[in-house]
């Protein structure tokens, strides 16, 4: 199995692009990440690493990553997140309306349902996402305190 970083390598120069110490940078903290990460956040970490790289850069190589296969998007209370593909198996998110907390869990019984809308209308599907909306157990103990 090819190593991702080594992916994304090829993957530029298959493109066309240039070496960049800055783009390496970039990927290599996102593929060495397990949260989700906007280009605000991954930004934030580069500079905590002392890094000096441009936010236009990092947005540039989070959707590099993206055509690269390494990364998918995935959108939120009006955010985009990147989630590293080559470090999780699928899952879907529940997500917290309240703190924004995000729990990731897989469920077999939802992955054949989805399978079998699919095949029932003849729909092939690429990909999916499926997020659910609500409040953590923390938040859900807040309000329920609070009535």
């Amino acid at each position: 199995m090819i190593d991702p970083y080594e992916k994304f390598q090829r993957f530029c120069i298959a493109a066309g692009l240039k070496s960049s110490k800055p783009r390496e940078k970039v990927a290599q903290l996102f593929l060495s990440s397990q949260e989700h990460l906007s280009v605000f956040r991954a930004y934030e970490k580069l500079k905590e690493q002392g890094e000096n790289i441009g936010y236009s850069t990092v947005y540039r190589t989070l959707n590099l990553l993206v055509k690269a296969g390494l990364a998918e998007t995935i959108t939120y209370q009006g955010e985009t997140y990147y989630e590293n593909k080559a470090a999780n198996l699928h899952h879907d998110h529940l997500v917290c309306n309240k703190c924004g907390k995000t729990i990731e869990f897989s469920c077999a019984s939802i992955e054949r349902l989805q399978t079998a809308i699919a095949r029932k209308h003849n729909f092939q599907v690429q990909s999916h996402s499926l997020i659910l909306y609500g409040l953590c157990k923390d938040c859900n103990k807040e309000k329920k305190a609070k009535q």
